[in-house]
């Protein structure tokens, strides 16, 4: 779409100093800033990132960035006070890859990135991997856990190409964050769903000896009918830092009840009476209860995000 010489582009990689952006109408062009762009006071790392949409005009030989439109949401990851990084804009789903099996992914990473859906208001989609190195009944177990909380869950294996059916459906005509540890078989997914429709990626940043791909490792892939992957590198762990107490509470819908029955509007003291802290002990299992604690003791100790104290130094009033 083109406006007075402009035409609307997505950011599909950034590399160095250089941006790849992609159109229907054009396909791939390299671009750089106009003048002194910069970023907002925000705390980000960088004033753009992978799903953003912006309009560019031509200008000897590559194209100038003119201005970018306002997103409509954006994922963000942040692990230090002070470094917020947002990973990617304008998603209509967040595809969360969990391997079954070799590795095992953890519920905590789970969780976490479900945590980080959850206030964005960007649905998510658990994705179990390697559903054939498992049993049935573990499988299913697997799916009924996440399920029985209300979240929309599939399990594929790369060894049965049919289990990608449901998947597909799930992605079609969407812009999908696919996000999962080192090992879940993301790269395997990608490879075969971009077999057939995906365009040129690689050409510009190949051909660009200028800059390394160093602000962002993301990278969007454009397939047939208005489906785009925004593809992330192996996370190890999710920071949760951008939420604070209250947020992490309301992301468990296991506590909704008794959150909306607090007579005190963001108390969240955990008295002895506290209907919350009566929810966490009773309506959690222990793998989420571990989860929530670890998330609460990451808001504490930034620096230490994996470590599980007891519960009641996790659960330190914060306000």
């Amino acid at each position: 779409m083109s406006t007075s010489g402009k035409e609307l582009f997505t950011v599909a990689r950034i590399f160095g100093a250089y941006y790849e952006l992609h159109s229907a109408e054009t396909s791939y062009v390299r671009a750089v800033l106009k003048g002194k762009l910069r970023l907002k006071q925000s705390g980000d790392r960088h004033p753009f990132v992978v799903g953003d949409l912006v309009y560019a005009e031509p200008s000897q030989g590559d194209w100038v960035i003119l201005e970018k439109l306002e997103r409509k949401n954006y994922l963000t990851r942040k692990s230090d006070f002070g470094d917020s990084h947002v990973l990617c804009a304008n998603l209509d789903l967040v595809a969360i890859l969990a391997s079954l099996k070799e590795p095992e992914t953890k519920d905590g990473f789970i969780d976490r990135l479900l945590a980080a859906s959850f206030h964005t208001k960007i649905p998510p989609l658990i994705v179990f991997t390697k559903a054939d190195l498992v049993s049935n009944e573990e499988r299913e177990q697997k799916e009924a856990t996440y399920r029985a909380l209300g979240y929309d869950v599939l399990s594929i294996s790369m060894e049965n190409l049919s289990s990608l059916a449901e998947l597909k459906k799930h992605i079609l005509g969407k812009t999908t964050f696919l996000c999962g540890n080192s090992g879940v078989g993301k790269s395997s997914l990608l490879n075969h769903l971009m077999a057939k429709d995906a365009q040129r990626v690689n050409e510009i940043s190949q051909g660009t000896k200028k800059g390394k791909h160093t602000t962002t490792n993301s990278l969007a892939v454009f397939l047939e009918e208005e489906t785009v992957i925004i593809d992330s590198p192996g996370v190890k762990e999710w920071g949760v830092l951008h939420l604070d107490q209250d947020e992490l509470f309301s992301s468990f819908p296991e506590l909704s009840s008794a959150r909306a029955n607090c007579s005190l509007e963001y108390c969240c003291d955990l008295g002895p009476s506290c209907q919350l802290l009566t929810a966490i002990e009773k309506d959690l299992s222990e793998s989420r209860k571990k989860s929530l604690e670890s998330m609460l003791e990451s808001l504490e100790k930034p620096h230490r995000v994996t470590r599980r104290d007891h519960w009641s130094k996790s659960t330190t009033k914060r306000y």
